[in-house]
């Protein structure tokens, strides 16, 4: 006699195997999911912090008359130990303020009455150093300030620290 269907046994082996292969497509999108997220967290903090350098730059590019510390009244001062916070004119004769405060990094452009923060809230500052060298007046070195940026940021259930530094010098020639 010649049955035409299946047992209960090859029905329960077919949803075994079934089972199998829906869990481990199942967990291998999860995880791709996962590792999507923490790319693109990754990503957000690198751009976030590459904004604000980039912005600090460019300020500080067209600048003058550069110290360490946010006193607006310090003449031009070298600083080669390092500060977290640089003081200038901009190139339209404002006193600008850039420091690390709060594990964010905040600019001033009224001399220091009122700041606002360059980066995210998402974004631990860890380090923010500045170091200047040629601004004396007459020293026959073209000013130059170094920006060093050590922060980290939540990147799924790690932690992601991004390290950077850029060297910037004052675009019209030294006095």
């Amino acid at each position: 006699m010649l049955n035409r269907g299946f047992t209960l046994l090859e029905m329960v082996v077919a949803v075994g195997v079934f089972s199998v292969a829906i869990l481990l497509a199942t967990s291998s999108f999860l995880s791709l999911q996962n590792s999507e997220k923490k790319i693109q967290s990754a990503v957000n903090i690198q751009n976030n912090l590459r904004f604000a350098m980039e912005v600090m730059a460019k300020e500080i590019r067209t600048g003058g008359s550069y110290h360490c510390g946010t006193d607006p009244g310090t003449e031009p001062l070298d600083c080669l130990s390092g500060s977290s916070s640089l003081t200038f004119k901009n190139a339209l004769g404002q006193t600008v303020i850039y420091r690390k405060i709060d594990s964010s990094i905040q600019k001033s452009s009224d001399g220091g009455i009122i700041f606002q923060p360059l980066t995210s809230s998402d974004i631990k500052v860890d380090e923010l150093k500045f170091y200047v060298v040629g601004a004396l007046l007459n020293d026959d070195i073209q000013p130059r300030v170094l920006i060093n940026i050590k922060s980290s940021g939540q990147v799924g259930t790690g932690l992601n620290e991004i390290s950077l530094q850029t060297s910037v010098s004052q675009r019209k020639p030294a006095p």
